[in-house]
């Protein structure tokens, strides 16, 4: 069970996560988000002591939810390899999409020190999650072992964050994935041992 002080500071966490990816960083205030769940800004700061402090507390929810859903991906066994990191690669690009645009692009602008450490965190443990997969494949012969892994996922990633907005992955929220399968099977064909 979660103590009420814990459940309050999720309550923070999740509001602030709702204006933070809708709007941005920098035009939200921390009393627009406190008022939003009927708490006052003195609640939030004893929970986050900074609205950078929420802003990591923010980040690292949205960044644990998506882990999850790639960890599901990467717990299945068997099949092909190659077939499994496509599923894989679609799901982290439909997340690197429809979650973190607004308010990356809103801290590049209004506070690059904090953006850039965004963005350095979330390709950390986007490559802490897919390196593994790309050496398994690789050992087991299903992909080349000549290529840096860590550099062919930055290129992934940058090519991901210029492809699609939020907007974007919204007007295909049927099938989000559509948007970048092309781009995935590119990669992994590339990826293919001869």
């Amino acid at each position: 069970m979660i103590d009420s002080e814990t459940a309050v500071a999720e309550q923070i966490v999740d509001a602030a996560r709702s204006y933070f990816l809708r709007f941005g960083y920098s035009r939200v205030s921390t009393e627009e988000i406190a008022r939003s769940i009927g708490r006052s800004k003195k609640t939030l700061y004893k929970h986050f002591e900074t609205k950078e402090a929420l802003l990591h507390a923010v980040l690292a929810r949205v960044d644990s939810e998506a882990q999850r859903t790639i960890t599901a991906l990467l717990a299945e066994r068997g099949g092909d390899r190659l077939a499994r990191l496509k599923r894989i690669l679609v799901a982290v690009a439909v997340h690197i999409a429809s979650t973190h645009q607004v308010l990356l692009a809103d801290l590049r602008a209004t506070a690059p020190d904090l953006a850039q450490q965004a963005w350095r965190e979330r390709r950390r443990a986007l490559c802490e999650l897919l390196l593994p997969v790309m050496h398994e494949a690789a050992q087991h012969g299903a992909m080349r072992g000549d290529l840096d892994c860590e550099q062919v996922l930055h290129i992934f990633f940058t090519c991901v964050e210029g492809m699609a907005s939020p907007l974007d992955v919204a007007h295909h929220a049927q099938a989000p994935g559509d948007l970048f399968a092309t781009l995935v099977e590119l990669l992994v064909e590339g990826l293919r041992r001869r």
